[in-house]
């Protein structure tokens, strides 16, 4: 199928559209009848791909099953053998050699559509600009083997649709919206001179409100409506502020933010559209008013006790923590204040065991890269934080579950909103599951860069390139990288 050659991309998405339509099409006609076909529109249709021998590392267990074959029919693996599975003659059949085959991976936590930085953003930039950006993220994304993205925060929604009725290549997003904030909150980005005490003295608001990236709300009702208009436009969960952060300017990061009245009438509103809200949260208060209302995920959480994570255990929720942001080389993020840069530091001797301290006390993680920013430096932290959370977890079966299984139980919360479900599970190789897989050359389980974790940050080459382990990419059942 379409291959990305090895390099940065510099034109208009290439690859969609009519360049697409012709690449699939030339590339349908060599593969003969069991191979994707291209509708009219573009959109991309599933076959018949049986892989044989391949090493599967079912997203589960912490072990590589060896000697299998797998059939994936239409957008769904539908048979796993240690014998051989009978085919038609014309159905595509890929001879992994002892590869290994495993789930496309998840983020549970990205911003695809805040692709520049916020200051670019708020003074020259307009949506379609970050539009026509996104789409490179999201090719990205997909050939760097995520099939899915939880967007937990901006504008995705027409992205997804595009993806979604193949007119663009990108992972299943599942988007969240303009996230919600209070006033002063970490949503918050209008300057200091937009914010009056009534009406009359308020100025301009921010272009991350004009653009939907973020929502500022005060009081029930406000938060309520701005909830309703995310679900109105079709998020599959909601994102809320609950405290302070490090990239916003008004709100220390030891802030609690909304009311719990605010809190619990969004949580409500959800439950009644059959989903769930995850909240930006660091510490430890903030986290128990979210759970008295009933929030399902924290998203970063790094200051928390123990007592804290216990109680998240109990309860099931979720922790989607970027764990670079207890990483000593987040000095060099040019996203970060120089006047946080010391808070920062502190914290991160202080909670430097925050990974291993989750796991002990059975805490649900999902693998976060947080992307956000320029091309580069976003790219580059993704690929960091896979090996960053290596040393953090000390255990590689950990970060593949939170990159794949575990993941996947968080994206089935969205339930009904789901727009992917028809396809099956996600985050495991299993009977039922959707059939979005990768063929890595090598063991994951051992080494963390053969799905491209690079222990180089801002220090790594920031032209895009290909990570050369990963020869196939396979969403819904259909091939969009094939280095074979």
């Amino acid at each position: 199928m379409m291959k990305i050659k090895n390099q940065p991309r510099t034109t208009a998405f290439i690859s969609a559209i009519c360049l697409a339509a012709l690449t699939y099409a030339a590339n349908i006609l060599a593969a003969g009848g069991g191979a994707p076909v291209v509708d009219q529109n573009f959109k991309i249709e599933a076959g018949t791909t049986l892989f044989k021998n391949v090493n599967v590392f079912n997203g589960t267990d912490n072990k590589l099953y060896k000697g299998i074959n797998v059939l994936v029919e239409g957008t769904t693996i539908t048979k796993i053998s240690d014998d051989d599975i009978a085919i038609n003659a014309d159905h595509r059949v890929i001879d992994g050699q002892g590869k290994t085959l495993m789930p496309g991976l998840i983020d549970g936590h990205a911003h695809v559509m805040i692709n520049n930085g916020y200051g670019k953003i708020e003074s020259d930039m307009d949506l379609t600009d970050m539009s026509y950006r996104a789409t490179i993220v999201a090719e990205r994304f997909l050939m760097d083997g995520f099939t899915t993205v939880r967007d937990m925060g901006g504008p995705a929604f027409g992205l997804m649709r595009n993806i979604n009725s193949g007119h663009l290549l990108g992972p299943k997003i599942f988007p969240s919206g303009a996230f919600v904030s209070q006033t002063s909150g970490h949503g918050d980005f209008r300057d200091r001179g937009d914010v009056g005490f009534s009406p009359a003295t308020s100025g301009d608001i921010a272009n991350f409100e004009k653009f939907g990236i973020g929502a500022v709300a005060d009081g029930k009702a406000e938060a309520l409506k701005a909830t309703r208009i995310n679900l109105r436009n079709g998020a599959t969960q909601i994102k809320i502020m609950a405290g302070g952060g490090g990239s916003s300017k008004y709100d220390p990061i030891d802030t609690v933010q909304f009311s719990k009245e605010e809190t619990c009438a969004i949580v409500e509103a959800v439950k009644d559209w059959n989903t769930y809200v995850g909240a930006h949260v660091y510490n430890d208060r903030a986290m128990n008013r979210l759970m008295d209302c009933g929030v399902k995920s924290f998203e970063h959480g790094f200051f928390m006790n123990e007592e804290t994570m216990q109680r998240i255990s109990k309860e099931g929720v979720y922790v989607v923590p970027q764990m670079w942001g207890l990483s000593p080389d987040l000095a060099k993020n040019p996203l970060m204040p120089a006047d946080k840069i010391p808070l920062v530091a502190k914290l991160q001797q202080q909670f430097g065991d925050y990974g291993k301290k989750l796991i002990a006390n059975d805490v649900k993680v999902v693998f976060a890269s947080d992307y956000v920013g320029v091309f580069a430096d976003a790219e580059r932290a993704r690929r960091y934080e896979i090996w960053w959370r290596g040393e953090s977890f000390g255990d590689n079966f950990e970060v593949l579950k939170q990159m794949t299984s575990t993941a996947g139980e968080l994206m089935a919360l969205s339930g009904p909103r789901n727009p992917y479900a028809a396809s099956g599970k996600l985050g495991v190789v299993e009977v039922g599951a959707a059939a979005d897989l990768i063929l890595v050359d090598g063991n994951p389980l051992k080494d963390l860069s053969v799905i491209g974790g690079n222990d180089k940050w801002f220090d790594a080459d920031p032209a895009y390139t290909l990570i050369p382990t990963i020869h196939i990419v396979m969403k819904d059942g259909v091939i969009y990288r094939d280095e074979l």
